[in-house]
This record gives structure tokens, C-alpha cells and sequence, in this order.
């Protein structure tokens, strides 16, 4: 009965109010004797801002945070890298209160941080600015909807700037250009999906992209191919036989994406070039029978790569108890419900507490031997509401396919399942 009191709402909320209390006292004591702006100020605020955070009082620790962050300034110089911890508590904060124009802007104090300050590398620096374009891509699924193709051109600007900096630092074949290469590759894509959206941000897209850009969608697409095709030629330049067989069927890929039939030859030419790397038959046929969506959203160069993070996406092919053969193609985390083919980019770490709450829907469809299909059927979903499962058939029936290459042909495969997985709509 005792323990059942300490722990109950009254007690800990005056729990809450005895530290509060305690906190503010040590500070004002302070303030009295050396001044507002005396650094031993700190570690009481610091105390006082988790404190707030358990009260609920979020805006009342944002204020603390912007406190803490004033006093640093003030003792330390504004530049003082000690700033970096206490913008990221900012940041938690913002993203409770949903204030996402404040997060944008704790992101690129961060970035700017990253610039000027010569602690870092250039490595750090793109990284910083890795934040702030996953930030606007996250954003995308929180923001209101005529916020998000702002958002989407804001990334697209960062990658731009990221590649701009990556090519003034490495040298034109330095593979260290290959990530952001592909990060190009795969924005090209995801523009594409914007521009075909069914809804009101397909039509904000078209306007504000399409249009201003005087480009269609096989433009971009085409783009895409062309920096896929920038990279193989990066890889030649290694002397690396895998490397050069992934970069072919990375190409292949976006050739099979455009809907050109060289795609199906290059596809070939690459099963070739990794049995030459010496890569056991065994391993090749694996990866050419299972069909895959595309584009894959990581450059890998290698084939055990590759497989490895296909099966730690739950990808597995089983048998049932008459022998036959089950292939799930494990999870697939999509952007949001408008944006429904493309994956969810990562969400920056600074943002970890983003809301991570999902539909969910399990779907079993068949891919056929041109990369396409059709009726795919929700088997289950959570929450279980018609929407749900209709938004999941939708986009499964509106993706493309790598599809089963088996015996030295190209095969319909029936009865394969996948997790599909999208955040609710706000």
C-alpha cells in the first residue's frame, strides 16, 4: 500500500514540484551572488530542463534550453562547440511540440557549426548536411501538405550543395563519390514518384516541380540512369570484377525502370562478370531468383552485401508442408500514404523522437516476368480498417519489380508476400 502511494500521480507530481522548487532556488541563488550570467548556472538549468520534461511542461524547458544555450554563448564564445549537446535537447523538445520550421532551424545551426568550425573534416561537414536533408525528408510525413514539397526542394538543394562539395574534395574516380552519386540517382526517382502521386501532393509536385523544372518524368528517370552510368564507369577504373558486375545491375535496374529491353541483356552480362569474380554459382543464382523491388535503396559492391540486407529486411524463401516454395519479401517501410512507392528515408538521429507509429499490411501478390503486378490481396492488417489495406494493394500494384530469373529465363512467380508498412496519416 505504501509503494502503491509513493508511485501515485499525486505524489510524484509533488515529487516534480519539490525539485522544481529546489532547482530554481540554487539558481536564484547564484544569480544573487555572481551574477545572471555566471556559468555555474548551468548545471542547475540543466537539472531544472529534465525535470520540466517529466513535469510535461515542454515549453517551459524549451525556454531553460534557450537559456542554457545563451549562457554558453556568453562564457564560451558563439562558436563554442558545447552548444552541439544542448541544441540536440532543443531539437527533442521542437519535435514534441511539433514546431518543425524551429527543428529546420536547429539542423542548419548544426550544419553552419560544421562549416566554419576547423574541428571538423570534410566528411563531418557532409554528414552535418545529411542531417539537415534527412530532417526535410522526414518532415515530409509530419508537416502540414503544402509543406512538403517545400521540404522535398529543400533536400534536393542539400544534395545538391553535398555533391557540389564532394566533387571539389575527391578526385573524379574516387569511389568516395559513389554514395552521393546514388543518393542523386535515388532523388531522381523519388521526384518521380512525387510528380505520379494520386492526391493533392501529386498535383502541389507537378506545380511547383514539373512545371518550374519543364521536365517530364522519364527526364528524371533518364537522369538517373545517366549517374548510375557514372558510377560503373567510376568502378571500372578499380579493377574490382564484383564491383563492376553490382554496377551492371545497378544500371540494369534503371534501365529496367525507363523500360528499355538493353536491361535484360546488361542483367546477363552482370551474371557473367560475378561467375569471372569467382563468385560460386550457387550465390548468383540466389540473388538473380529473388524478385526484389526497385531501385534498391543502397549501393552495394558486393553480392553478399547485397543479400545481406535483403535478408536483414526479413527477406526468406521457405517451403510449406507440401514442398512448395514461400517467398516473402519481408518489409517495406514506405515514405507515407501519398508518397507510397518510394522508401522512407532515414530519420537523422538528432530526430530519433520522431514518432515511429505504422500501419501495417500484409500482402500477398504475384510478380510477373515483366516486373509488374496485379490484384495483389491484404491478407491481414493493423490497424484492420478497409483504407488500410486498400492504400497497401495500391502500391504494391503501382511498384516495378526486378523480377525471378531462374533456368536462363525471366519467370512469373505467384504467391509471394511482403510486410508493407507506411506512418498514418496526420
Amino acid at each position: 500500500m505504501e509503494q502503491d502511494v509513493a508511485n501515485s500521480p499525486l505524489q510524484i507530481s509533488t515529487q516534480l514540484i519539490e525539485q522544481i522548487e529546489s532547482y530554481s532556488q540554487q539558481i536564484e541563488s547564484i544569480e544573487s551572488e555572481a551574477g545572471p550570467f555566471d556559468r555555474a548556472i548551468l548545471e542547475p538549468l540543466q537539472g531544472l530542463t529534465g525535470v520540466l520534461i517529466d513535469a510535461n511542461d515542454l515549453e517551459g524547458a524549451q525556454a531553460i534550453i534557450q537559456r542554457r544555450l545563451q549562457l554558453i554563448r556568453i562564457s564560451e564564445g558563439p562558436n563554442s562547440l558545447n552548444q552541439l549537446p544542448v541544441i540536440e535537447e532543443l531539437i527533442a523538445i521542437n519535435i514534441r511540440l511539433g514546431n518543425w520550421d524551429d527543428v529546420t532551424d536547429n539542423f542548419e545551426i548544426i550544419r553552419l557549426f560544421y562549416a566554419q568550425s576547423p574541428d571538423f573534416s570534410t566528411e563531418d561537414l557532409l554528414l552535418a548536411m545529411s542531417d539537415v536533408r534527412e530532417w526535410h525528408l522526414t518532415a515530409i510525413y509530419l508537416d502540414g501538405i503544402k509543406a512538403r514539397v517545400n521540404h522535398f526542394q529543400d533536400a534536393r538543394q542539400v544534395l545538391r550543395q553535398q555533391l557540389q562539395l564532394a566533387e571539389e574534395t575527391y578526385s573524379e574516380n574516387d569511389p568516395s563519390l559513389i554514395p552521393w552519386l546514388y543518393k542523386d540517382a535515388i532523388e531522381q526517382y523519388d521526384v518521380v514518384v512525387f510528380l505520379t502521386s494520386k492526391d493533392e501532393l501529386g498535383v502541389e509536385a507537378r506545380d511547383h516541380i514539373a512545371r518550374a523544372e519543364s521536365r517530364g518524368t522519364e527526364d528524371y528517370l533518364r537522369e538517373a540512369l545517366n549517374t548510375v552510368q557514372r558510377i560503373r564507369r567510376i568502378i571500372e577504373s578499380l579493377n574490382n570484377p564484383e564491383a563492376e558486375a553490382m554496377a551492371m545491375i545497378y544500371e540494369a535496374d534503371f534501365q529496367w525502370l525507363i523500360g528499355l529491353g538493353t536491361a535484360k541483356r546488361l542483367y546477363r552480362n552482370a551474371m557473367n562478370k560475378l561467375r569471372e569474380a569467382g563468385i560460386a554459382e550457387e550465390r548468383v543464382s540466389e540473388f538473380f531468383s529473388r524478385p526484389i523491388v526497385l531501385p534498391v535503396s543502397e549501393y552495394y559492391m558486393t553480392l553478399e552485401e547485397a543479400l545481406t540486407d535483403q535478408n536483414g529486411n526479413g527477406y526468406r524463401i521457405t517451403q510449406d508442408e507440401d514442398g512448395e516454395e514461400l517467398v516473402h519479401m519481408g518489409n517495406f517501410l514506405a515514405w507515407n500514404e501519398s508518397i507510397n512507392i518510394a522508401r522512407q528515408p532515414p530519420i537523422p538521429v538528432r530526430a530519433a523522437s520522431v514518432s515511429t507509429e505504422l500501419n501495417t499490411v500484409d500482402v500477398r501478390f504475384t510478380v510477373y516476368s515483366n516486373g509488374e503486378t496485379r490484384t495483389p490481396r491484404a491478407q491481414a492488417a493493423q490497424p484492420d480498417e478497409v483504407r488500410i489495406r486498400r492504400d497497401a494493394q495500391d502500391a504494391i500494384e503501382d511498384m516495378r519489380f526486378r523480377p525471378r530469373f531462374y533456368n536462363g529465363r525471366w519467370r512469373t512467380l505467384r504467391g509471394v508476400t511482403m510486410t508493407y508498412r507506411y506512418p498514418p496519416k496526420l
